[in-house]
């Protein structure tokens, strides 16, 4: 029988990776979008390739779109180091050179980022397309700037894609704010402390504010710039020069913390790697280079109970009962009776595809439930608390990173019910698991 040891060993261990250094191919490509009058998107797409060059045939494998939109009167090129980060990856970034001028229509350049995302989507299956085949049906839409605030209107009610991302999103005619009330996919916005160019209030802050759904992240790079999410860029950064100049944060390490904070998220919503959320929050709290304001959204396991042959669980989006770390087929209610020996979870997905479980209550085949050790958590600045809600004659406290290394350990050979144990918390940067064993069962907790 699996123990909840087991079963946290298996979803920490990482997933093959697809981050496989993949060559950069291109075509340049005009689409077409029918609903808009057959507008002409030309569009610069970059993807993983067999060997780089222009044309060259798609890798193996099947590849999530990221739409990517460019800031106002900067051309795509500038932006090719988002091209260089991500295709190596295992994406495919579209960079549409539309709206290019010094009177460009906002609504339009959303519209061609939403239908840049489900287009390249579509050709999945038009044998036609020289993606045939080759692309993973999920999509994010991404931009700066102007391209940033494109990027909400193109994310408003739009069911084709997973995430949107906003680098310095720029507020837009018309207005992201606005069409941000009606976007239901999660969202991040990066913003530079000393961007003067689109201040915050104005800006990127009115955006998130406006946002409504349950999954956001507002995250300040402390002294970026406006124009450093960027490559260098004449009309960018000559414009900036006038509101102050850039903040002091080199461009280089401006773009090394945005990707930080950016491949997991995207890793965990494009490729479903379940690991990949906890690195995505670990970075957000832990990295220097970023300010003390950061949101986030909720990620929380159920907790479940077990009440004369039923197990139930606290409030959540959705419900799935696994029984030896198994799916139980068609149990999908808040409450499940069992009928057999063995370990119960309930998971549920609050974001993205992966779900999240809850601790194990261990049923024998007496049917009588041992419940998982009763513990209540209280965190401080560098210690825990332990509310001991049942005695125990044993009981170990172990320290874990995310990989299951071991940090530190206690053994406390006998614990009365209602004591209150106190432990320093690690020095250790990042996500840190606490594992409390006693003679009958586990439990773990996750501590930031």
């Amino acid at each position: 029988m699996k123990n909840l040891f087991l079963l946290l060993l298996i979803a920490l261990l990482p997933l093959v990776s697809v981050a496989q250094n993949f060559p950069i191919g291109s075509r340049t490509i005009t689409f077409t979008d029918p609903a808009r009058n057959n507008r002409s998107i030309p569009t610069e797409v970059y993807y993983p390739a067999v060997a780089a060059g222009a044309n060259a045939a798609v890798a193996e494998g099947e590849f999530p779109v990221i739409a990517f939109g460019h800031g106002f009167t900067m051309t795509v090129n500038a932006f090719y180091n988002w091209r260089d980060f991500l295709v190596p990856l295992g994406y495919i970034v579209a960079l549409p050179t539309t709206e290019g001028g010094a009177s460009p229509n906002h609504g339009n350049f959303g519209g061609d980022l939403a239908f840049l995302a489900g287009k390249l989507q579509a050709d999945n299956t038009n044998a036609a397309s020289p993606f045939f085949g080759k692309v993973r049906q999920r999509a994010a839409i991404m931009g700066h700037s102007m391209g940033g605030g494109a990027s909400f209107l193109a994310a408003a009610n739009n069911t084709n894609i997973q995430c949107v991302i906003g680098l310095a999103p720029a507020e837009t005619n018309p207005e992201a704010s606005v069409a941000a009330t009606n976007v239901t996919v999660p969202s991040l916005i990066l913003h530079g402390t000393s961007d003067n160019v689109t201040p915050e209030a104005d800006h990127a802050l009115l955006i998130y504010q406006g946002l409504v759904n349950s999954c956001r992240n507002y995250v300040r790079i402390t002294n970026g710039s406006h124009c450093f999410f960027a490559n260098t860029n004449f009309t960018c950064d000559f414009g900036e020069t006038f509101v102050g100049g850039p903040g002091s944060l080199s461009r280089t390490n401006q773009h090394t913390i945005s990707y930080a904070v950016t491949e997991p998220y995207l890793r965990y919503f494009l490729y479903d790697d379940c690991a990949a959320y906890d690195e995505f929050l670990s970075e957000i709290q832990t990295n220097p280079g970023l300010g003390t304001n950061i949101y986030g959204c909720p990620n929380d396991a159920p907790v479940i109970t077990e009440n004369g042959g039923t197990l139930s669980s606290t409030t959540a989006p959705n419900y799935q009962w696994y029984l030896d770390g198994n799916e139980i087929p068609n149990e999908t209610a808040q409450q499940h009776t069992y009928t057999g020996a063995g370990d119960y979870q309930v998971g549920t997905i609050n974001v993205g595809n992966c779900p999240v479980l809850s601790n194990t209550i261990v049923i024998s085949p007496t049917g009588v439930a041992e419940n998982a050790p009763s513990f209540a958590l209280l965190q401080h600045t560098s210690t825990v608390s332990l509310q001991v809600n049942n005695g125990y004659r044993h009981v170990q406290a172990e320290w874990l990173d995310i990989s299951g290394r071991v940090l530190a350990a206690k053994v406390f050979d006998e614990v009365a019910q209602g004591v209150q144990l106190t432990l320093p918390i690690p020095d250790h940067a990042g996500i840190k698991l606490l594992r409390i064993t006693t003679p009958e069962s586990q439990r773990v907790f996750k501590v930031y």
